[in-house]
């Protein structure tokens, strides 16, 4: 589709495509909209009932610090919906994870189903935040004997105590590689 792509993307049409021929792939890129107050509500809740439990803030406190939250997710979905869902896609592979993520829903404004975040990879960004935290917590309080563990540990506090523009990724040095931000020793 190459040049052409965003020429069709966004001229919106009705209905609720198929988009994969196994029933599995299909159902999983479905999300009723009810699915995700479901699961994030009861999730806020305890984040909230803990942050004042757990602090001194009174709730005046607390309320101006969720509704920063909501301001800093605000600017956030801009950024990533301007910035990212609407970059220029022009490989194979740009446009169809454009598609996946954004495109489809230009194109099937009315589809019910694939109006949210695809679960799979929602939940895979889930668990890379749940590894980031846990890691973060273990790299500044725990020992291991794990080599892993150790370098992961040594460059973070690397970042801390020496070098504070390099070693940015803490549960992996992956993107720090890839960037090339670590030390060059």
């Amino acid at each position: 589709m190459g040049s052409s792509y965003l020429r069709w993307v966004h001229r919106p049409a009705p209905g609720q495509p198929r988009f994969f021929r196994s029933p599995v792939v299909e159902y999983l890129t479905k999300t009723p909209w009810w699915v995700v107050p479901l699961i994030w509500v009861p999730i806020i809740l305890a984040c909230l009932r803990r942050s004042f439990l757990d602090s001194h803030l009174q709730w005046p406190q607390l309320a101006l610090l969720v509704a920063a939250g909501v301001l800093l997710w605000q600017l956030l979905e801009y950024c990533i919906h301007r910035h990212i869902f609407h970059a220029q896609p022009r490989s194979y592979w740009a446009i169809t994870l454009h598609f996946g993520f954004h495109g489809c829903h230009h194109k099937f404004p009315q589809d019910r189903e694939r109006l949210e975040a695809v679960m799979p990879v929602f939940s895979g960004v889930l668990l890379g935040y749940l590894a980031y935290d846990c890691v973060h917590y273990a790299i500044h309080h725990a020992r291991t004997g794990s080599s892993w563990f150790a370098d992961l540990k040594k460059a973070h506090l690397n970042h801390h105590f020496r070098d504070h523009s390099a070693n940015f990724g803490i549960s992996s040095k992956l993107f720090d590689t890839i960037l090339q931000s670590c030390p060059k020793h």
